[in-house]
């Protein structure tokens, strides 16, 4: 596989683009229909990299939102909304964390559990899959 790996990263240059930082789902209670996953992306390469969507067994739809806040009636008011992509430039990175951008898994087809390692497709412009494994936990 070593000397195989110079190969298919010379024939498929975006793998050797994109490196996923380890991350997490949060453990919901079972009622609850949708969840987040969290996590970093970091492109080591030289053009952007376009975060399109994702998709999951454990959920019937991934969608990419961003938590903002806005100020109404001099109260601020948390909420979130769904973007079209993430962008992550040339040489950067874009976490995924409480608080900004995640991932929504959305209907969630069971409860999850602690420890529990769910499987997430990255889907990327131009047609680019990365597979992650991410940790169920309580944070």
């Amino acid at each position: 596989m070593k000397r195989l790996l110079p190969i298919l990263l010379f024939l498929f240059p975006a793998l050797a683009q994109v490196v996923v930082e380890p991350g997490w789902v949060r453990l919901v209670p079972p009622v609850v229909p949708d969840t987040a996953a969290y996590l970093t992306l970091v492109n080591r390469g030289r053009t952007p990299l376009r975060l399109v969507g994702a998709e999951t067994p454990v959920a019937r739809r991934v969608s990419l939102h961003r938590d903002h806040q806005e100020h109404k009636g001099g109260h601020a008011v948390l909420g979130m909304r769904p973007v079209p992509y993430v962008e992550v430039p040339p040489g950067g990175k874009v976490a995924f964390r409480p608080g900004g951008y995640h991932l929504m898994l959305e209907g969630l087809k069971r409860p999850l559990k602690a420890g529990e390692k769910v499987e997430l497709t990255l889907l990327f412009q131009g047609g680019l899959k990365v597979k992650v494994v991410l940790p169920v936990e309580m944070r």
